[in-house]
């Protein structure tokens, strides 16, 4: 018999049964380590793969369910440019509505000093054409201005305004007003060729 054993059968009840119980945390930590402990990880990663394709596979549920809904708004939006382009006017057409906003002026009882009309600046779809303003009259007569410029059928917006030199005359405060009213035009298809073609270079730099 081997002398290991005839020493352990020698020791007392107490000390044989720690020294079985030990060897067999001894044996199921090696069995851990070697057998179940990586299988366990590959688990783990299987299990969260898994999970991360029935999410994707549940997002794409989603949006096929809502697909007609995605579509009907799509059209909408195509529904709302149109109208949106419809006021914007083309090229030949800005003359005559930098005619009417300066006409406003007058028909509000506005002195003119200024009315420069600046260069165009071009955007995805349109260009942005800003006049500088400069007018002397009341304050009822430059807000009245403002409200007919805002009631036109194309679309003005006034900014940058500064009110300047208050006097009183004729028992009316007197301003001098400067701002600056962009309108704005539908550029063409080769202007939009252009556009893009200087942004695409201008990204490559």
């Amino acid at each position: 018999m081997s002398p290991f054993i005839e020493d352990l059968l020698e020791r007392p009840v107490q000390q044989r049964i720690g020294i079985f119980i030990g060897s067999l945390v001894i044996v199921g930590l090696l069995l851990w380590a070697n057998l179940f402990s990586p299988n366990h990880v590959e688990y783990l990663e299987v299990h969260e793969k898994l999970e991360a394709l029935k999410n994707e596979a549940n997002k794409e549920r989603r949006l096929a369910m809502n697909l007609e809904q995605y579509k009907k708004e799509v059209r909408d939006l195509d529904v709302q440019l149109d109208f949106a382009l419809q006021e914007l006017p083309d090229k030949s057409e800005i003359p005559e509505l930098l005619s009417s906003v300066s006409g406003l002026a007058k028909e509000a009882g506005l002195d003119v000093n200024l009315f420069k009309v600046n260069a165009e600046r071009l955007d995805e779809f349109y260009a942005r054409v800003p006049v500088e303003i400069a007018v002397t009259g009341s304050y009822h007569q430059v807000a009245s201005f403002f409200d007919a410029v805002s009631e036109l059928p194309r679309i003005v917006n006034i900014s940058q305004i500064e009110m300047n030199s208050p006097n009183i005359s004729s028992g009316s405060v007197i301003l001098h007003v400067n701002c600056v009213a962009t309108t704005f035009r539908y550029i063409t298809p080769e202007e939009q060729a252009r556009v893009q073609g200087q942004s695409d270079q201008h990204r490559r730099r």
